[in-house]
């Protein structure tokens, strides 16, 4: 039996070390004794966590950059990466004592941070960049706080009170209390809108200097530097109120009552700013703060106004009827339609207002909002986007069927129909890629096809994930019911965001050529002197989140798991080129429940394993 094992043992650890060359191993066990989690920092670090503490390791060498013998078995599910910036956030909890938050720089292991005996926890951060600040949400037990943190020196500007939160934030880490704000007015306050309250804060001192608080939640605030007036919109209120952002002093004048219930106020391109209720709009003349059209304009189910050049597009969202309208500046009715099911995307285009419902899909032209495409387009989840640069043409996938889209005609072409896509369905959550002179990548972190300009599938795979995926889709319907959409529409709020990229020109974006399905952070950095000609980086990192497969340009990584007749299942990294569909690399692991990051900047994967072994692989 003993020999068995034995040749079964030697038989995976071959077959695991095949097609891929081992760059550094780094035994932990004397340091940390057993690895509990592996990460990867904003500047490449691996951090590890184990029994006998935390420790930095380069990921070129496997050289331990510091080790922290104090900080032992931190929880995983703590370990936050501060977007854009050479800092993590981690909580510790000692043998004696109460729980500790903490942010370390990871490239030499200083707390710069340290919560010590307050009982802090961070719940998410703001950064402002303009102003080398982070402003950081704590929760000390029930009571919030708000921090000011230097970036230049590295030490805390102030910390303020912001009232009780609820029970849910002391349990869930990234979420912000925060409802509005940060938003700065004039002179250098600090407004931040919080359930029913909104605080204003001397941003040098952090001192409170007022403070408004209403039965209801906070709806809808808006500042305008134009006049210096801050727009407080509260929930089933039928009065809009504007305060004096420096003294809190309310300047409402007698006239802004509402009809309905308040959806948003918002600023338009001129300056005015547009109240929208559920009983209709108006527009706010910024230098009386009165209407400035003698009747709101009505349309049913208003939920959204978008101003254009053209006038402002009114959008009515009810589950089986919308309705559209175009606007004039005076508030007069240019035309309006009507929209079978919810219109969950409209935005306007160089031919029209572009539509997008559960029914129906069309544009509607400027003049007379009649349909620009021959035939509807029918989508029935939120359509996969890219941009085909060489046909300057919109790709649109959903059901089995691919369209192009021209911005410049306004024209729309089937090219792909009945499209079998492996283990594709209607509420499989695609995004699109644009692949140069091949096709259309489709692709979820657990699928791979490529469709040819012609219509033609080249390659189409599925990869069984090594833990479930469910939750891509909830993401998903978490951000369509923060837009707005309370029912059931499956997709991708990515495919959405690319939507509104194309339709505001923005015809390449960082999911053209990188990732698909990543959140991307831009490159940021901070800069100090005295003058523009004079400044010195103080850092410069561009980081990137990722759910289970990361990409590359050329290439992607999709974490698979392999069920094999007679031996335990195996978990793989593979790495796909996206034009071939071919496996040009894998790594297999050998845990059950393996620990792994994958380093798409330096092409590398590092393996914790038997929780102690920390392998660095090339692919």
């Amino acid at each position: 039996m003993k020999t068995k094992i034995f040749i079964l043992l030697f038989t995976l650890i071959v077959f695991a070390n095949y097609s891929q060359e081992k760059k550094w191993e780094k035994d932990l066990k004397s340091e940390l004794y057993q690895v509990g989690w592996i990460k990867q920092s904003n500047d490449g670090n691996i951090i590890a966590s184990g029994a006998k503490g935390l420790l930095a390791m380069n990921n070129k060498t496997g050289e331990t950059i510091w080790h922290n013998k104090e900080l032992k078995a931190i929880d995983k599910n703590t370990f936050l990466n501060i977007d854009g910036l050479p800092y993590f956030y981690i909580e510790y909890t000692p043998v004696v004592g109460k729980t500790r938050g903490l942010i370390l720089n990871s490239s030499n292991g200083a707390i710069i941070f340290d919560t010590k005996d307050k009982g802090y926890r961070i719940k998410d951060y703001t950064i402002l960049h303009d102003k080398g600040v982070i402003l950081f949400e704590l929760l000390e037990n029930k009571d919030r706080k708000l921090m000011s943190f230097s970036l230049a020196k590295n030490k805390v500007n102030w910390i303020t009170d912001l009232g009780k939160s609820s029970g849910l934030f002391k349990r869930l880490l990234g979420n912000s209390f925060i409802d509005h704000g940060p938003i700065f007015t004039q002179k250098n306050n600090l407004i931040l809108g919080i359930k029913n309250e909104i605080y204003a804060i001397n941003f040098d001192d952090g001192k409170i200097t007022w403070k408004n608080e209403s039965k209801k939640k906070v709806k809808a605030l808006v500042y305008s530097d134009k006049n210096n007036s801050l727009y407080v919109g509260i929930k089933k209120s039928n009065k809009l109120k504007i305060f004096n952002p420096d003294s809190g002093e309310d300047i409402t004048p007698g006239k802004l009552k509402l009809r309905g219930t308040l959806i948003n106020v918002m600023p338009d391109e001129s300056g005015n700013l547009i109240l929208v209720e559920t009983e209709g709009f108006n527009i706010i003349d910024p230098e009386t703060n009165l209407f400035k059209w003698k009747k709101s304009f009505k349309i049913d189910n208003l939920n959204e106004v978008i101003p254009h050049k053209k006038g402002m597009i009114a959008v009515g969202k009810d589950e089986k009827k919308s309705s559209i309208a175009l606007v004039s500046n005076e508030g007069k009715k240019i035309w309006d339609t009507n929209v079978d099911g919810y219109a969950y995307y409209a935005t306007p285009t160089d031919k029209g207002v572009l539509y997008i419902s559960t029914e129906r899909s069309n544009i509607l032209d400027y003049n007379k909002g009649k349909d620009v495409w021959r035939r509807d387009v029918k989508f029935k989840s939120i359509p996969a986007v890219t941009f085909d640069e060489e046909e300057n043409k919109v790709v649109l996938f959903e059901n089995k069927k691919g369209y192009k889209f021209d911005l410049n005609t306004g024209e729309i072409n089937l090219f792909a129909e009945d499209v079998k896509l492996e283990n594709v369905k209607r509420k499989t959550p695609l995004v699109a890629e644009y692949i140069k002179g091949e096709g259309y990548l489709l692709n979820t972190p657990q699928h791979m096809s490529l469709l040819k300009p012609n219509g033609e599938v080249k390659y189409s795979s599925y990869y069984k994930p090594a833990s479930t995926v469910d939750g891509l889709i909830g993401v998903a319907q978490i951000g369509l019911a923060i837009a707005g959409v309370d029912f059931d529409i499956k997709g991708s709020m990515d495919n959405i965001e690319m939507l509104s990229s194309l339709s505001n020109g923005a015809y390449r974006t960082s999911k053209d050529q990188t990732d698909g399905t990543s959140k991307s952070s831009e490159i940021v950095g901070l800069y100090v002197g005295p003058d523009e000609d004079n400044m010195q980086e103080v850092f410069s990192v561009s980081s990137r989140r990722f759910f289970n497969s990361k990409s590359l340009k050329d290439s992607q990584f999709i974490v698979t798991k392999v069920k094999r007749e007679n031996l335990p299942n195996i978990h793989k990294i593979l790495k796909i080129n996206k034009k071939t569909g071919v496996i040009e690399n894998q790594i297999d692991l050998l845990d059950k429940t393996p620990n792994y990051v994958i380093d798409k900047v330096d092409n590398n994967v590092f393996v914790n394993e038997n929780n102690h072994l920390i392998s660095a692989y090339k692919f």
